[in-house]
């Protein structure tokens, strides 16, 4: 455990994460550190609104990698077998392939470029190929991603299969694919696999692994994408379990305070997306219809009215609160258009869904920093 602990926070230093320098001895007995000491740093840069933070994504991300590199070869090497030192790799290779995720994510919606993750190599760090080579950049973040997958698989099984980090695995794989399909696209088999797992997990709500169903979940961001819609009839799947098991305030402690709002917000978006497929399929609404927008709109009025009484303190502290005043205004519009539309007619103009479902504003509450930005507030 020791020798573990030892290595992995020479790579830390390495990284820059303390800015005060430890003795050999402090080091050994923080047992505990990876979580307590490494992660707030570790998430301030994911702040891509920062111009700083993205000047310094080329470097952050190498050093990154080759503290992970470090400690593998370790691990093939034997060197770790207590279940608490499996355990910090594991935990390493989630946040190292996080990372690279989050890298992947926000090229894929134009967010960030190549230069920002990569800098200007003459060789690619991850595929080996000469910056002179026909697509080099596309192969040079597809690589990228390759490994984050890699990576992300090992953790699932360092330590025995790791439920929770199967399902972030998935989160991965979707960002891998949809980077392969230059951003526009799921692939059809990594999306079922990740529906069956939501599905599943929130069938089996005592043993669900909250977070990771989440990120499993909130991958569903390209909402033009015909897989992340209701076209897809799967999605009627995770929308009924969602409904009946994702109740505003049932969400464990997730790491930090902002997930108390993701998950009745994802609820909110969830729901939101099926309005926007039932305004665009039907042209004429029945009695049944309208009872059902109804109901849709109920969950919708009690998610944000959860948020805005239950997680008040939370709300006011979140950079991204304007996010949620603009699903209220939406909401809003989706309950005028309700009250003019009558049985058996043709209804009126309808609320604009689609432009904001898609919208960079809409997607903002779907950010690692957004989500991670520490609170000020007591857990």
């Amino acid at each position: 455990m020791k020798k573990f602990v030892i290595a992995f926070m020479a790579g830390v230093l390495l990284l820059s994460w303390f800015s005060s320098c430890e003795t050999a001895d402090d080091q050994e007995d923080q047992d505990l550190f990876f979580l307590s000491d490494i992660r707030p740093d570790y998430f301030e840069n994911l702040n891509f609104l920062s111009e700083t933070v993205v000047a310094n994504i080329p470097r952050f991300r190498e050093n990154l990698a080759k503290t992970y590199t470090e400690l593998e070869a370790q691990y093939d090497k034997g060197r770790f077998t207590s279940e608490s030192d499996l355990e910090y790799m594991r935990l390493t290779g989630m946040y190292y392939s996080f990372y690279l995720l989050a890298l992947g994510g926000n090229y894929n919606d134009r967010n960030l470029t190549f230069e920002n993750i990569m800098g200007r190599p003459s060789k690619g760090y991850y595929s080996g190929l000469s910056s002179s080579d026909a697509d080099f950049e596309q192969k040079e973040l597809e690589a990228m991603m390759k490994e984050a997958s890699r990576v992300a698989w090992t953790a699932v099984n360092i330590n025995g299969f790791n439920d929770k980090t199967y399902g972030f695995y998935l989160s991965v794989r979707q960002v891998e694919e949809r980077l392969k399909n230059k951003g526009l696209t799921n692939d059809p088999q990594v999306q079922d696999e990740v529906i069956n797992y939501v599905s599943t997990r929130m069938v089996n709500y005592d043993l669900l692994p909250d977070w990771n169903v989440l990120m499993a979940m909130v991958t569903f961001t390209n909402y033009a994408d015909s897989l992340n819609t209701f076209k897809n009839p799967k999605m009627n799947s995770v929308l009924f379990n969602v409904n009946a098991r994702l109740v505003p305030g049932a969400l464990a402690d997730l790491g930090g305070l902002y997930p108390e709002i993701l998950g009745p917000l994802y609820r909110f978006d969830l729901n939101l997306k099926k309005i926007d497929w039932l305004l665009q399929e039907k042209e004429i609404f029945t009695e049944e219809d309208i009872d059902e927008l109804n109901d849709y709109i109920e969950i919708l009025t009690n998610a944000s009215t959860f948020i805005e009484t239950e997680r008040s303190d939370i709300l006011n502290t979140w950079d991204d609160i304007y996010t949620f005043e603009l699903r209220k205004e939406k909401l809003e519009e989706i309950k005028q258009f309700k009250e003019a539309i009558r049985p058996g007619y043709s209804a009126g103009e309808r609320p604009e869904l689609k432009g904001f479902i898609d919208s960079k504003a809409f997607k903002r509450a779907y950010q690692c920093y957004s989500c991670h930005k520490p609170t000020g507030l007591n857990n």
